[in-house]
Order: C-alpha cells, then structure tokens, then sequence
C-alpha cells in the first residue's frame, strides 16, 4: 500500500456524501467582529474614580474629626443619660409587674361575677321547663285526673290517656328536689369577695400612679441633660448634614465606579463569548475542508488497495534483522580448525654485496628475496627486521660476496595440529569475543544481549529462532488480514 497520511482530523468513510458538506459550510457567513474593550481607557478611568473617591474620602474624615472635637465630653454625657434610661426602664418594669396584677384581679372579678350570673340563668331555665310551681300544684292535678276517671264515663283510649298523664306528673316531681338544691345554692353563693378585690385593685392604681409619677420625673431629668448636650453643640447639626452630604456623594460615585466596572467587564465577556463563536465557526469551516480532503485521501487509499500487484510485506524488516543476526552469531562458530603454516620473524644481517635466497620445495630455481646494502659512514650494519613465511620442504639460503657457495640459513617447518604460530610472540587468545559498536546496536535492536563466549551462541541461537518463528506468523497473519481488505475494498469501489 501507498505510504501516504490523512490530514489530521475526523475520518470519514469515503462513501459518505461528504462533497456536499462544502456549500453547506462555505455559506456560513461569520458576524463581524465585536470590538475589543480598550482596557487602557477602561484603567485610566478605573484611576480617576479612586482618586474622585479617595478625596471625598478624605473630606469625610476631616469632618469626623471636626465633629469629634466638639464632641468634648461625650463619654459622661452618655453615661448620665443611660442612667436615667436604665431607670426608666426600672420604673417601667414596676409598673409592668403592678399592671399585670391588677389585670389578674379584674379577672377573677369577672369571673365571680359571670359564675353568678350562670347559676342564676340556669335555676331560671329550670323552673320554666317544670311547669309547676311547687310540688303540691302537681298532687292537684293528679287529683283532678283520678276524679274525672271516677265520675266520669270513660272510652278505653281516653282512660289510657288519663293512667299515663298522671304517670308524668308523678315523674315530675323529683324534679322539684333538684330545683329546691340549686335555688339553695344560689341563695347560698358567696359575692363578698368581689368588693375586697375591688379594694386591692384600687391600692395597685395608686402604686401604678407613683410610679408614672417618679418615671415622668426622670424622663424631664434626661430630656434636660440632652438639651443642654444640644446647645453646647452649636453648629453640630451643619456638620453633620455636610458629612451626610460627603457621604452621599461618596456612595453615588462608588456606585458609578462599580456601573462602569461591571459595563467594561460584560463588554469583555461578550467580546469572548463571540470571539469563541468566531473561532468555532472557523474550525466548523476548517473541519469541513478536511472532512472533504480526508473523503479524498479515504478514496484514493481504497483505490491503493483495491490495486493488485506486489506489496511490502508486514514485519519483513524486524525479520531481516533477527536474520542478520543469527547469521553474524553463526559466524563466530568455527566448523572446522583452518591450518595456518607458520611464520617466522628473524632478523637478519646480510652483508653489502650478499643476498638472501628461496629455494622451494621440487624447484631448483632460486628467487632474491632480499640484498645487503652499503653502511653509511660511521654507522654499523643494520640488521633487517623481517617477517619471512618459510613454506614446508622450503629453504631460505645466504649467497656473500665474491662467493658463489650458498649456506642454509632457515628450513619450512610443518605447523602443529591445532596451533596457529604465535608471529608476533604475543599471548594466546582468551576465548572472548570483541564486538563492534554497530554490532551492539544490532542486538540491542533485538532486545537480546551480544555472546561474550562461544558457550552463549547456541542459546542465543534458541531465542532468535523463537522470535523469527513469532515475526513469521505475524506476518502470514498480517498478510491475510491485508488481503481481506483489499477484497473489501474492491467491493466499496464496486
């Protein structure tokens, strides 16, 4: 698939009908731009008020000043008085105590009273419901029944009639016995102590009185001690309507210090309120320009991947990697000893005009490897520091000056099994392993430790193996899984 990237924002399906989304939005129109409040006229204005009001401020202290100065003895002035209202409040409390007594009086006066009445109403109501006036009246009339019953001829029905008025009149006369107790019990309540609470009552109205007297008395003492207070004074009254003046002023331009405060800070906040409604009708705008374009990118992606052909394989490179570096770990593994012939270092002193000679194993021919050169002056010969690889069944030979035998001066030897020869003469190797800086990267990207030793290869070995096998079925399933939308999305573009 392409390499390409949607432009940041909402993704929307490339099916959807986004294109006609554009108009929409191109026709919204934004508002014009509300003004911001200037906020140094705002502060400059802010400033004149303090001061406007500071000063008033300062002429109300002057004044306080002035009228607490002809305030001189204010402190007694006020005790004096609260004094006299303290007894004041004393009397009143008196006078309190001595009305509600006497108000408990009158109304168990009125009680007596009214429970007299009572009684008297209620002996009245019982004696028109008897009928008689006395118990004899009723004997007369049971008598004048019995008599007409006696002379009389009688129907059944009317002699019936007769038996059950006398049975009345003889239940009436119980009655009577009531009505003699409870006309008894009038005659008998008592209402003389209606007058000797009339009499307490008239002593507590004469106490009451004294007492409004004596408070009447201290109210003049303090009206007194206040007028005076009041002349002493003189112009106070000036003094303080003129502070009540400042005052007033002073509320008024406080209140249109704070007017103005809260207009500057309302125009601030709608000028907020609309530059967040300019700034989200740019981002609608903006996001429907995306919407547009990512529909675009959406398209020509399932296009991409509609289109058959090679693709990069998922997960190719970490494979590679682990690749690469199981190769380099098999590397260190040596398969088989290498044989190495050995190499002697040997200085040599040959002479001027003398020459060094190899003469190869099966060849008679003889090759110059080497001649001897004039001394400088002064200086002795200098022997030649020199690393000749003598092979086996080979012979390193000396030819001097003015003589044509030759002596045998080095003979190739056969190198042991196992061993390298040692050219230098150093010490033998200690079986550790040296990486480069590349070399650690590479394992680094692989998350596993380098081998120090041949004896950690193996199991390094194992573990690159488990995550090769891992990146591999990752790969087979992430292939599947690119395969099945590029079905998909032939049958969108379908």
């Amino acid at each position: 698939f392409g390499s390409s990237e949607p432009i940041a924002g909402e993704f929307v399906p490339a099916r959807l009908p986004v294109v006609a989304m554009a108009p929409k939005a191109a026709a919204a129109k934004v508002e014009k731009k509300v003004e911001k409040p200037d906020r140094d006229a705002f502060d400059k204005d802010m400033a004149q008020y303090q001061t406007d009001i500071e000063a008033l401020q300062k002429k109300q202290q002057e004044l306080t000043k002035k009228i607490e100065g002809r305030m001189g003895g204010k402190e007694e002035f006020q005790r004096k008085k609260d004094e006299f209202t303290a007894r004041m409040d004393e009397l009143q409390e008196k006078i309190g105590a001595l009305m509600g007594q006497k108000d408990t009086i009158f109304n168990e006066i009125k009680t007596t009273q009214n429970k007299g009445k009572d009684m008297k109403s209620e002996l009245n109501n019982m004696k028109k419901s008897l009928g008689f006036n006395s118990v004899q009246e009723i004997d007369d009339a049971i008598a004048d029944i019995e008599y007409k019953m006696w002379t009389e001829t009688l129907t059944l029905k009317r002699e019936k009639e007769y038996i059950a008025q006398i049975s009345q009149l003889r239940k009436r006369k119980p009655e009577f016995t009531v009505y003699a107790n409870k006309e008894a019990e009038v005659q008998s309540f008592d209402t003389s102590g209606v007058g000797q609470m009339r009499a307490s009552a008239a002593e507590l109205n004469e106490k009451i009185n004294a007492l409004r007297d004596e408070r009447r008395k201290v109210k003049e003492g303090r009206d007194k001690l206040v007028e005076e207070r009041r002349s002493k004074q003189g112009d106070m009254p000036e003094l303080f309507d003129e502070r009540e003046g400042i005052s007033k002023q002073l509320g008024a331009k406080i209140r249109e210090r704070n007017a103005k405060r809260d207009e500057f800070y309302t125009a601030q906040r709608e000028f907020n309120a609309k530059f967040q409604e300019e700034k989200q009708a740019r981002w609608e705008k903006q996001k429907v320009e995306r919407d547009v374009k990512n529909a675009e990118w959406e398209k020509s992606k399932l296009e991409r991947q509609a289109e058959d052909g090679e693709e990069d394989l998922p997960f190719q490179d970490e494979i590679n990697l682990v690749s690469q570096v199981m190769t380099y770990c098999k590397s260190l593994v040596k398969t088989e000893e290498k044989k190495e012939e050995k190499k002697t270092d040997t200085k040599f002193e040959v002479p001027e005009g003398s020459e060094m000679l190899m003469k190869k194993k099966d060849d008679d021919s003889l090759r110059v490897v080497m001649k001897g050169q004039k001394a400088k002056k002064g200086k002795a010969q200098k022997k030649t520091d020199t690393k000749f690889e003598v092979p086996e069944g080979s012979e390193m030979l000396m030819k001097k000056k003015d003589d044509d035998s030759l002596r045998v001066v080095m003979k190739g030897q056969k190198a042991k099994k196992g061993k390298a020869p040692d050219a230098a003469g150093k010490k033998k190797d200690q079986g550790k392993f040296k990486h480069q800086l590349e070399t650690l990267h590479l394992f680094g990207s692989v998350k596993l430790d380098p081998p120090l030793t041949a004896d950690e290869i193996p199991g390094l070995l194992e573990k690159l193996q488990e995550k090769l096998t891992e990146l591999k079925t990752k790969q087979d399933d992430a292939t599947k899984d690119l395969r099945e939308k590029r079905e998909e999305a032939k049958k969108k573009l379908a």
